[in-house]
C-alpha cells in the first residue's frame, strides 16, 4: 500500500473542541506509512460489513470532490456534531487517507479513539529535576489494535468494508458511523448472522426438546465448520445436520431466518478466521471441568463420546489415549 494523501482531524468532545487540520500530513515518515497500513490490515481482517456504494450515496458524491482537505473536514464536522450528543461515544481523531494497493485505489476513513496512558515527564520542582508520571488522555490506538469505526472503499469498484460499534445516542442504540455519518445500509456482518443462527437454533431446539442444548449447539458449530470449507455458511446444511429427522423443525428454522433477513447461503471472505474460531468444540461441565476438543476428534466416536443416561446425566468418555502432556507453563 502506498499512501498518497492523509489528514487527521481532532474530535475532542471531552473539551468540546473540533480541531480540523488545515493541511495534509507529511508522508515522508515511514513510521506513519507502516502505522496506517497495519490499521488497514486489522480492519479488513475484522468482523466487517460489506456493500457497494451507489453514485447517489453521500460518500460516493464526496469522493468525486477533488478537494481532499475540504471533503475530510466536512466529514469531521458532521461526525463531531453527531458524537458530541452522546457521552457514551469516546473522543478521538478522524484519520482519512487515499492510497494505492494491488487491488486498486482506496479511500479510508477511521475514527481513532483516545485512550488514557501514563507517560514520563521531566519537571523542575524547587530547582530540582524530578521525573514524574503524567496522564496523557489522547493516546491513539497501537497499530496492533483494531479500531472501532472505519470504512475502506475501493474507488474503482465502489465496494466497501465497514467496521463499527453501536452507542447510545439520544436514548437509542445506533450504529452512528454508517447510519448517521455515511447514510449507508451495509450487509449484515458474518458475526451478526452467526449470532442469529445460534439464537434461532436454540429457540427451535427448546421448542421440540428432543436433544440436549449442548449437543444442538455442538452440531450447529460442526455444520458451520463443515460449510466453511466451501467459503460460505449454508443455513440449509445447518438445518439438515442439526435437525436431520425433523422436517417441521427444519422448516420453522428456515422461516425464522428468512424473517430476520438471513440469506440461505452467506459468503465468507475471510474463511481462515472463522475456521480457526470454530475448529474446536469447547465445553464447560457443572463440575467445573473445561475441555476443548478438536473438531476432527469430536466427530470420531472411537476417540470421544458423550453418553446420555436414563436419569438425565451425561458421561463424557475419552478413549484411546496413548500419551498425556501437562500444559503447565510459567
Amino acid at each position: 500500500m502506498i499512501l498518497q494523501h492523509a489528514m487527521l482531524h481532532i474530535l475532542d468532545t471531552n473539551t468540546g473542541s473540533l480541531i480540523a487540520s488545515q493541511g495534509e500530513m507529511p508522508l515522508d515518515n515511514a513510521g506513519v506509512q507502516a502505522y496506517i497500513e497495519k490499521l488497514v490490515t486489522k480492519v479488513l481482517s475484522g468482523d466487517v460489513k460489506s456493500g457497494t456504494l451507489t453514485p447517489q450515496d453521500t460518500l460516493a458524491t464526496a469522493l468525486a470532490n477533488s478537494d481532499f482537505s475540504e471533503m475530510t473536514a466536512g466529514f469531521a464536522t458532521q461526525l463531531f456534531d453527531i458524537i458530541a450528543a452522546s457521552e457514551a461515544v469516546p473522543a478521538g481523531d478522524l484519520l482519512s487517507f487515499l492510497a494505492t494497493t494491488d487491488d486498486g485505489p482506496i479511500f479510508g476513513m477511521m475514527k481513532l479513539n483516545f485512550a488514557p496512558r501514563y507517560a514520563h515527564a521531566v519537571e523542575y520542582i524547587d530547582d530540582q529535576m524530578v521525573n514524574n508520571l503524567v496522564l496523557n488522555q489522547t493516546v491513539l490506538p497501537a497499530s496492533s489494535q483494531t479500531v472501532d469505526e472505519a470504512i475502506i472503499v475501493n474507488k474503482t469498484t465502489l465496494q466497501y468494508h465497514l467496521l463499527e460499534k453501536k452507542y447510545v445516542i439520544d436514548g437509542h442504540r445506533v450504529a452512528y458511523f454508517s447510519e448517521k455519518l455515511l447514510a449507508l445500509t451495509p450487509q449484515t456482518s458474518i458475526k451478526e448472522n452467526l449470532q442469529t443462527i445460534k439464537r434461532t437454533v436454540k429457540a427451535i431446539a427448546e421448542k421440540f426438546d428432543d436433544v440436549p442444548e449442548h449437543e444442538v449447539l455442538a452440531m450447529t458449530q460442526t455444520a458451520i465448520y463443515d460449510s466453511l470449507s466451501a467459503g460460505q455458511i449454508d443455513t440449509t446444511q445447518i438445518a439438515e445436520q442439526v435437525f436431520p429427522d425433523n422436517l417441521t423443525a427444519q422448516t420453522q428454522y428456515q422461516e425464522k431466518l428468512a424473517a430476520k433477513a438471513v440469506a440461505q447461503v452467506i459468503p465468507v471472505d475471510n474463511t481462515p478466521k472463522y475456521e480457526k474460531k470454530y475448529r474446536a468444540q469447547k465445553f464447560k461441565l457443572d463440575s467445573g471441568i473445561e475441555i476443548s476438543i478438536p473438531m476432527a476428534v469430536y466427530q470420531d466416536r472411537s476417540k470421544v463420546e458423550f453418553i446420555n443416561h436414563a436419569d438425565g446425566s451425561t458421561s463424557l468418555v475419552i478413549k484411546d489415549i496413548a500419551q498425556i502432556a501437562n500444559q503447565f507453563s510459567v
